[in-house]
């Protein structure tokens, strides 16, 4: 279970951002929507989703990003750009595309996260000197990373050293022949060993200290946290055989009742791809490769259905950018409700995502909590973070249960809205059309690319 995240630094985040995913405690709407765990006799609760608005260019897309990036640094155990990126996130394979672009002075890219597995709460934090926007030549170094366990700082490491280490709170989960005793030399011999741009994480600690507890760390980032950082980038490819069942049904209860769909190993690419079946009038079914044939919102759906299975089999974080793009709004107003439903969802599975579709802006869908808004400030470039439960209960700038989320944003109460009007651009272009001057004329060829009739 994710219970925060922040980072700085990152994209359009200059001052960066904190996406927590624990509660309100005043607030008590819906709380049957709420997960519940224990560890050590400590009670942690958290959101089963969340939801991000904002218009285009204010940071949804970042927010994204910035999850991707901590799980691909994770599971690479470094800060060096990905030989072989499959995220489908440039900014986790091209770590130069990561800092905020419009600063003055070259800063690290700052991530903090804390989440809840196997009855354990984990801290992770590691900032990353990364250099300028895009510069690609410069010495890319860890500057600090931390470790927490259960609320106790495990490891302290800047760049060169390791400041702190303190395993007794986790004797329990030391490499075998490993002695409390030995800590102090432990500590100085990591230092000694430590690569500047590999995670402490991943090497010296996992070899030295506990096996078991890195094991762990790194399990939660490579199955319980599923970042898809654009929908249209999801494919098909379910995780057990009666998936195919599942989905078929999924697509008839949606309405999608001409096609029989089917995954199949493509033999030229060696990879999974969807096809879909016509059965016409003679009774024999016409297999077609799904995509030739079907609507985007029908392979949206096909497509991250599978992966919203995965997550709830798991009891995973589920984050994707621009989910429901396509999809019909019942469609993904069910989903919401399946992640709100304790009787469903009961692995305790999280929905992150981020839309431009205002009709989630229902108090009887989402917790005041759970919705979110990125704004963006023209003159600095930079993006904020906040929810709808950030305003104050009473006063002018109140938000209540009982309020029209979705009218009130569109009376810009909430903020994270554009005031736009592209009429006299257009009627200035129109203007313009049949009248070309020879310098624009001139400026046409130059830019025309490609044989001429």
């Amino acid at each position: 279970m994710l219970l925060n995240f922040s980072c700085d630094n990152f994209k359009s985040f200059r001052d960066g951002f904190q996406f927590s995913m624990i509660p309100e405690t005043r607030m008590k709407e819906l709380d049957y929507s709420i997960l519940r765990e224990e560890t050590d006799g400590q009670k942690a609760a958290g959101l089963s989703a969340s939801v991000i608005y904002g218009p285009n260019a204010s940071g949804k897309t970042s927010i994204v990003n910035a999850m991707s990036c901590i799980r691909q640094i994770v599971l690479r155990g470094h800060i060096r750009d990905a030989a072989d990126n499959r995220s489908g996130d440039r900014v986790s394979g091209e770590l130069a595309l990561a800092p905020f672009a419009f600063r003055d002075d070259a800063a690290p890219v700052w991530f903090d996260i804390t989440f809840m597995f196997h009855g354990r709460k984990y801290r992770y934090a590691v900032a990353a000197f990364l250099g300028d926007f895009l510069e690609r030549q410069a010495e890319r170094y860890i500057d600090r990373e931390q470790l927490y366990v259960n609320d106790v700082l495990i490891f302290d490491r800047t760049k060169d050293a390791v400041k702190k280490l303190k395993l007794d709170t986790i004797a329990g989960f030391l490499n075998a022949g490993y002695e409390i005793e030995d800590t102090e030399k432990t500590r100085r011999a990591m230092s000694n060993n430590i690569t500047s741009d590999s995670l402490l994480l991943r090497t010296d600690f996992n070899s030295f200290c506990s096996k078991r507890l890195v094991s762990e760390i790194r399990q939660w980032f490579e199955d319980q946290l599923i970042v898809v950082n654009a929908s249209s980038r999801a494919r098909f490819s379910p995780g057990l055989p009666e998936d195919n069942v599942l989905i078929n049904r999924i697509a008839q209860e949606a309405g999608i009742t001409g096609s029989e769909f089917a995954c199949v190993h493509d033999p030229e690419t060696h990879a999974t791809k969807l096809i879909s079946g016509l059965q016409k009038t003679d009774g024999k079914v016409c297999w077609l490769d799904a995509d030739r044939i079907e609507s985007s919102g029908t392979m949206r759906l096909i497509s991250i259905m599978p992966l919203v299975l995965s997550a709830l089999r798991k009891g995973a974080v589920l984050v994707m950018d621009e989910m429901d793009a396509s999809l019909h709004p019942v469609t993904m107003m069910n989903l919401i409700t399946i992640f709100h439903n304790d009787k469903v969802n009961t692995n305790g599975a999280q929905l992150i995502f981020n839309t431009h579709n205002p009709i989630y802006l229902n108090h009887s869908l989402l917790r005041r909590d759970e919705i979110r808004f990125v704004e963006r400030n023209r003159e600095t470039k930079s993006s904020s973070l906040y929810a709808l439960s950030d305003f104050r209960a009473n006063g002018e700038t109140s938000v209540r249960q009982t309020d029209d989320y979705m009218k009130n944003y569109f009376l810009g109460r909430y903020g994270a809205l554009e005031d736009m009007d592209f009429t006299d651009i257009i009627m200035d272009a129109l203007k313009g059309a049949g009248s070309e001057t020879e310098e624009d004329i001139g400026m046409q060829r130059v830019y025309h690319v490609g044989p001429r009739g």
